[in-house]
């Protein structure tokens, strides 16, 4: 009986043994997830960290093109308001020209009237 008894105590003691290598083994195996995890969690965050600066670049060069289009859109509004404006001041000098020229036609005309009737 006593056989029995050491055997099973060095057969408890092993299985303690074992125990704790399996504890060693769980715990180690524990440490590389969380290691593990801890290095995905940061190329998680780098990633975040380069999609924002990317998306924060492609803002300011959006903003950059409408600012661009908003000028030139602006200067061609611009130009086509000055030709307008020009076309307008030919046409109204071209018209008060026309106007002046027949005036004086007029004006010579009445000098003429005048003349003819105050000189025999």
């Amino acid at each position: 009986m006593t056989g029995g008894l050491v055997l099973n105590a060095i057969s408890r003691a092993g299985g303690a043994m074992g125990g704790l290598g399996l504890i060693k083994s769980l715990a180690e195996k524990e440490k590389q997830l969380l290691e593990r995890l801890e290095a995905a969690k940061k190329e998680a965050e780098e990633r975040v960290k380069r999609a924002e600066a990317e998306a924060k670049a492609l803002l300011e060069e959006a903003e950059a093109k409408a600012k661009a289009l908003e000028a030139q859109y602006r200067e061609r509004e611009r130009a086509e308001t000055e030709a307008l404006l020009a076309r307008y001041r030919e046409r109204a000098e071209a018209e008060a020209k026309a106007v002046r020229e027949k005036a004086m036609a007029r004006l010579d005309e009445a000098v003429a009237l005048v003349l003819k009737e105050v000189l025999p």
